[in-house]
């Protein structure tokens, strides 16, 4: 089956983060698919020239300045006429927000069939920001937003069971991959070792610079280990930026230090030259960037919650430790450091990991949850 689909989404290409790098691969595999395709998307600062997206003017979210809000409710009838002239088999929207409403709308107005997909838990997020009070009518919002839609996607199982237990129906998994051409042992070169230090055990956090990715709980692990005497020679490098990093550019610690954004070449380069990879998210929805740093070999450590517990395996291919843990991340930094065997079985199940998740194969089951979709409401016309 030869699909049209209109994408809706928030973020895209040239943003950085787990949603806008699965775009950019969802559009290079429905390119080679020869799958028609268009996205709505928001305009950024850099000049972008693409036919198959239309781009609208944004607002910067004050929480995460790189990222933008879509002003598109002023061109509701243009992106409808759109819309109808692409012809889309369904619209599938990406963000609960601004952009991601106008899909909604005109999946209503037109009756093109509509599939969502939950990427992000802003609820979880709302403490770290002083808005727990939002919480529940946020969790209101969003459920209502995806119940209008056929079917709604996760990234992981964590998040379909989740979703499920908050009443959300008509669920299914769209998970995510990792390009192993890219990310690979092999792209370990010594340039960012040069850099840091050629003899420096290299500790690397990959993302946003963000209160909810657990950076206070890493900083609070890494003041242990230099209250302890840790070994002088380990570097604690943050590759990311957001608002964050002024915690971090202030934490007083010789041993921080900060790459800013980092992307394509380079990031496999970085990740390959590191020696730990520390992810203390325990928010996320799917984790990318942890399943990148498997690729790469690299031994990781990790939370026992959120998105990555759907392939993280503590002593297997990860050292897994309780969420927001100080004491557990401290730990778990020094055995890591200490133990070579143990690095080298994680990094061997890292790579057994990585191997077993590729783009295409994600890809694909994405289009045959679309084709499922199609063919029950089909049979139910008919």
């Amino acid at each position: 089956m030869k699909l049209r689909i209109a994408y809706f989404t928030d973020t895209y290409y040239p943003e950085i983060n787990g949603v806008a790098n699965t775009l950019s691969r969802l559009h290079g595999y429905l390119e080679k698919k020869q799958i028609e395709h268009i996205f709505f998307a928001p305009e950024y600062s850099e000049e972008t020239a693409e036919d198959y997206i239309l781009r609208f003017k944004g607002i910067q979210v004050p929480f995460s300045p790189n990222s933008r809000l879509a002003l598109s409710l002023p061109f509701h009838t243009m992106i409808k006429k759109k819309v109808l002239e692409f012809k889309p088999d369904l619209i599938h929207v990406v963000t609960e927000f601004t952009i991601g409403n106008e899909g909604l709308r005109i999946a209503r107005e037109t009756g093109i069939p509509l599939v969502t997909s939950f990427h992000t838990n802003i609820d979880q997020y709302l403490q770290y920001f002083h808005a727990k009070l939002l919480e529940k009518p946020v969790k209101a919002y969003f459920k209502n937003f995806h119940s209008q839609a056929l079917l709604t996607l996760c990234p992981s199982r964590q998040t379909y069971h989740q979703l499920k237990e908050q009443g959300y129906t008509h669920l299914d998994i769209w998970s995510r991959g990792v390009d192993t051409e890219l990310y690979t042992p092999k792209k370990r070169e010594g340039r960012w070792r040069k850099q840091f230090g050629e003899d420096k055990f290299i500790c690397l956090y990959v993302g946003r610079l963000s209160f909810e990715k657990g950076l206070d709980i890493y900083l609070d692990a890494i003041r242990k280990w230099n209250h302890a005497g840790g070994d002088k020679n380990t570097v604690f490098l943050f590759a990311g930026d957001g608002p964050y990093r002024e915690y971090l550019e202030k934490c007083g610690m010789d041993n921080v230090k900060l790459t800013g954004f980092v992307r394509g070449e380079m990031l496999a380069q970085l990740y390959a030259d590191s020696d730990l990879f520390v992810f203390p998210s325990g928010t996320e929805t799917f984790g990318n960037v942890l399943l990148e740093a498997m690729a790469s070999g690299r031994p990781c450590i990790c939370t026992d919650s959120g998105g990555v517990t759907d392939f993280a395996v503590h002593g297997k291919n990860a050292y897994v430790v309780k969420d927001r843990d100080s004491d557990g991340l401290y730990h778990a930094i020094r055995d890591l450091k200490e133990n070579v065997l143990l690095r080298r079985k994680l990094s061997e199940g890292a790579l057994k990991t990585a191997k077993l998740r590729s783009w295409s194969g994600v890809m694909d089951d994405l289009m045959h949850s679309y084709e499922e979709v199609l063919a029950s409401l089909w049979a139910k016309q008919a």
